[in-house]
């Protein structure tokens, strides 16, 4: 290779390790110049964010119910047979004593001709039997029969009493049979329902209809096992009906013994305190009752706002070192106007805590409230 061929290799490395170079100084200068991407914070104000608080607060227990007639009826057929009048509809006001319904009772009835004659035969052997053993005593007691005849006079009048007696429990029974066709009213009511229709065939105890008595009615609801302990008897509490403006005054008149396996709620009734029942209320109306009342012990409230239910657990976001965390809590009772709770377990008085419900929150996020 001469001299002149060295010159411009050498010359071409030049150029190459100059355009490297500057090309990596373009690279690095722009790297310094980028802008580098700002953390997200996230900003509340002070009036957002909120404290646990030492109080004793007042209860509410709320109770979900139904009206219901506390006097009501099935009646049954005492009779087997063919439906012959059903002389009621649904809805239908009824007196005590009036006639229902009537089963036919023809082959019961033609019968009764012959229980009569069977009764009035035995009560007439029976008053034979009986003048022919006082004849016999008589005569015993001149000596004209022996004692043996005398025994047979005796073992003969109780045969006939014993068959008089058994033609008047036929007979007996054979009337109240008769009678059990016609199915009555045990009290004053509304009829609620028709379990079968005339013409139809009905066995023996099969039920025929259902009465109630709307002049007797009582509030039965729902109550949390936890909050009964907080209700007694003769305590009274408003109640607001459905479609019905104004709430109505009911007192509590008793408390289920126990509640249903696999619930918490125990049935409590109350009765009206008026003597007579306002027009609006039936049986069937919804309603719910309210009672309030006073808790004496002091422990760790939250607005009711800062309480979140994710996945059957009670949550809150608390800040710690500016950093939001989600943290589940055991919540009690609410207050009396169901705007502060009961907190448990799970937050300290020093913890502070989102006071409001927020969307998209996540749990990591930096958090600066602002003063």
């Amino acid at each position: 290779m001469n001299f002149k061929s060295r010159t411009h290799l050498f010359l071409a490395l030049i150029v190459l390790l100059s355009l490297g170079g500057g090309t990596w100084y373009w690279q690095h200068q722009r790297a310094k110049a980028a802008p580098v991407k700002d953390v997200l914070v996230k900003v509340f104000q002070a009036s957002e964010v909120t404290q646990a608080q030492l109080q004793a607060l007042s209860g509410r227990i709320e109770m979900s119910g139904v009206l219901i007639a506390s006097e009501t009826a099935t009646l049954r057929s005492k009779t087997a047979g063919t439906l012959l009048r059903l002389n009621v509809a649904e809805g239908q006001t009824v007196q005590k004593g009036q006639i229902l319904a009537e089963v036919d009772v023809r082959d019961l009835s033609s019968r009764t001709e012959e229980r009569e004659a069977a009764l009035s035969s035995a009560q007439r052997a029976y008053q034979l039997s009986l003048s022919q053993h006082k004849a016999n005593q008589d005569l015993s007691r001149q000596g004209f029969i022996s004692e043996t005849a005398l025994a047979s006079s005796q073992a003969n009048l109780a045969a006939n009493l014993a068959q008089l007696k058994a033609a008047e429990s036929a007979a007996m029974a054979h009337s109240k049979q008769v009678a059990d066709a016609a199915i009555t009213a045990p009290f004053a009511g509304v009829v609620a329902r028709r379990l079968v229709n005339a013409g139809e065939k009905i066995s023996q105890e099969q039920e025929v209809l259902q009465l109630l008595n709307p002049a007797r009615l009582e509030f039965k609801a729902m109550v949390d096992a936890a909050a009964s302990q907080f209700l007694k008897p003769g305590l009274k509490m408003p109640v607001q009906f459905e479609g019905v403006s104004q709430a109505v005054m009911l007192r509590l008149d008793r408390m289920g013994p126990g509640n249903d396996a696999g619930s918490r709620a125990l049935p409590v009734y109350l009765t009206l305190e008026q003597a007579s029942l306002p027009p609006m209320l039936r049986p069937g109306l919804m309603g719910m009752a309210q009672y309030a009342y006073a808790l004496s012990k002091e422990g760790l409230t939250l607005p009711i706002t800062a309480v979140q239910e994710e996945g059957g657990k009670s949550i809150v976001w608390v800040i710690q070192e500016g950093v939001l965390k989600r943290q589940t809590v055991t919540t009690g009772m609410k207050d009396s106007q169901g705007q502060r709770i009961y907190i448990l377990d799970g937050l300290k008085t020093t913890d502070a805590v989102l006071a409001l419900r927020f969307e998209g929150l996540k749990e990591g996020t930096k958090v600066e409230v602002k003063r």
